[in-house]
């Protein structure tokens, strides 16, 4: 089930946080960097929240794919043990 609203593990909010801070005090140093707004803060979080759904989506498939695989060589081994 695909939520429409992912949820932001919090290593991954704590992450955005870290980079949040840093282009703040890069905002500080130097002329050419711009301060994130909370609108901009809060699509990033968004945004991380996205990509960590997509992995976790395929690491789900993935684990799906292993475990029927796994189930079709145990019942091909077992149809070749009644046919031996």
């Amino acid at each position: 089930m695909v939520n429409d609203r992912p949820v932001e593990p919090i290593d991954v909010a704590q992450a955005v946080e870290r980079y949040v801070d840093a282009e703040h005090a890069d905002a500080l140093k130097y002329s050419n960097r711009e301060v994130l707004d909370e609108s901009g803060v809060y699509d990033l979080h968004s945004l991380a929240a996205r990509i960590y759904q997509i992995g976790f989506n395929d690491g789900r498939a993935v684990e799906g794919t292993k475990r029927n695989g796994a189930r079709t060589r145990a019942r091909e081994a077992e149809q070749e043990g009644d046919t031996a």
